[in-house]
């Protein structure tokens, strides 16, 4: 409670003196304008003297106006100002007198800019992020969160990352000739499908006793990936069962005798949950902070190919057009391990997360619980280098959903890897005004930091 009444507070002294100097830039901006006509009048001085409205004052000394001389000093003035500009070439702009209309449209404009420099911060796209995790740390009261940044030196100009391509939960069957000519009653799977937008899930509903996918080992609830390289996933149950069958008669009516078998591909979803839960042993865990080495899972969140809105008949929907995508792959790495663990985050859970955020494709930092732009801290946020939210239940397009992926199981201590594809981050529209590209993949560098408010290893 006191942690939100101290973030309000700080968020209305922001506010409050971003309107402060809002309205002294424009008050500036007004009395700038109107010492424009008299800059414009003393700049007239040519030689021995300069026009003042109807007077003519030569070498300090007043005359009484007359008109002749004054269209006489007012020829003399413009050849010479013309004779100095030919001759200097430097294009200097002339003091031109300006309406009001002209004058206050410029003053709304640079104190509209003004005003959006301060509210919104320097874009980022000519400004360079950097990772301050370890400055605004003190190394004697947090030193469990002076660890929570990578060690080497990150910012927006960093080189590109690596682009994962492979899956973990995925298993493969190979069923050769001889047990497709034993095979009595088919395969022995029930198929349903699931469809979402322009996506299809075709899920095994159940197996039958005694058949070939049991002695397989095939179990229900997986999801069909794939029969013989043709995509199950753009396709729905009826199209399995084609795929299948035109795969076993190619392979019964090949008289080749090193005839290859028909490979079956599946997705078993609890064995990405489950090596969240525990990460597959691999040489030197967590003991690269590039991720290399270190242990992975991934799963495929959607397949390569159309993703065009379309009606039922197939036409386009109105105001849609013509997209595709390629695999859109989730892989989250363990970083550092926790040093002990017991009560691992689920959902409905509190978690207070230290992060930084990078677009893969180009490695530039684009977010972060403790960044600078340019060297300058964001306003609003107090120099915390950490942040709050509710895992599954984040407000939509506050942090990209692919946290609620690759944050489920993790534990206190613990640093993780989030390569989120674009379906699971911010699409194909992107986040142009944080240096977030349409399409891109984003890196996630996550260490969790306290979960349900207990800062201590559970």
């Amino acid at each position: 409670m006191a942690e939100a009444t101290m973030a309000r507070i700080r968020m209305e002294r922001g506010a409050t003196a971003t309107a402060i100097i809002t309205i002294t830039a424009i008050v500036t901006m007004l009395i700038l304008s109107a010492l424009v006509p008299v800059a414009c009048a003393f700049s007239h001085c040519q030689g021995d003297g300069c026009i003042v409205g109807r007077t003519i004052v030569a070498g300090g000394r007043s005359s009484v106006p007359v008109h002749q001389q004054h269209l006489a000093e007012r020829r003399r003035f413009h050849q010479q100002r013309s004779a100095l500009s030919a001759a200097s070439g430097a294009g200097e702009e002339e003091c031109v007198p300006k309406s009001r209309r002209v004058v206050m449209q410029q003053i709304v404009t640079a104190a509209g800019g003004a005003s959006s420099a301060l509210l919104f911060g320097v874009p980022t796209t000519n400004a360079i992020m950097t990772d301050e995790t370890t400055s605004f740390a003190n190394p004697s009261t947090d030193a469990s969160y002076r660890q929570q940044s990578p060690q080497s030196t990150t910012s927006s100009t960093s080189s590109s990352l690596s682009v994962p391509n492979k899956v973990s939960d995925e298993i493969s069957f190979t069923i050769y000739k001889p047990d497709l000519q034993n095979m009595q009653g088919g395969l022995g799977l029930e198929l349903t499908d699931i469809s979402f937008r322009t996506n299809f899930r075709v899920v095994i509903k159940s197996v039958a006793p005694n058949s070939l996918a049991e002695k397989l080992g095939i179990q229900p609830g997986w999801v069909v990936v794939s029969v013989n390289g043709a995509d199950a996933e753009r396709t729905n149950a009826a199209g399995v069962a084609i795929y299948f069958s035109r795969a076993v008669k190619a392979l019964l009516n090949d008289a080749s005798p090193t005839a290859s078998g028909l490979v079956l591909t599946f997705r078993d979803p609890s064995k990405f949950r489950n090596e969240l839960e525990n990460f597959p042993t691999t040489s030197g865990i967590g003991s690269d902070e590039d991720g290399i080495g270190a242990p992975a899972v991934s799963t495929k969140v959607a397949p390569a190919g159309d993703t065009t809105q379309r009606n039922t008949d197939g036409s386009i929907k109105p105001g849609a057009s013509v997209t595709e995508q390629s695999d859109q792959i989730v892989t989250i790495t363990q970083l550092v391990p926790p040093k002990l663990c017991r009560r691992r985050a689920t959902t409905n859970d509190l978690l207070e997360i230290s992060y930084v955020g990078k677009v893969l494709e180009t490695g530039a930092i684009f977010d972060g619980s403790a960044v600078k732009i340019n060297g300058e801290a964001i306003p609003g946020r107090g120099n915390d280098i950490s942040v709050f939210f509710v895992l599954g239940k984040q407000p939509f397009g506050q942090f990209p959903p692919g946290w609620d992926v690759g944050l489920d199981g993790m534990c206190v201590g613990e640093r993780r890897r989030l390569i989120i594809p674009p379906v699971l981050a911010y699409g194909s529209v992107g986040v142009p005004r944080r240096g977030i590209p349409p399409n891109a993949t984003l890196q996630y560098d996550v260490t969790l930091v306290s979960l349900n408010g207990l800062a201590t290893p559970q």
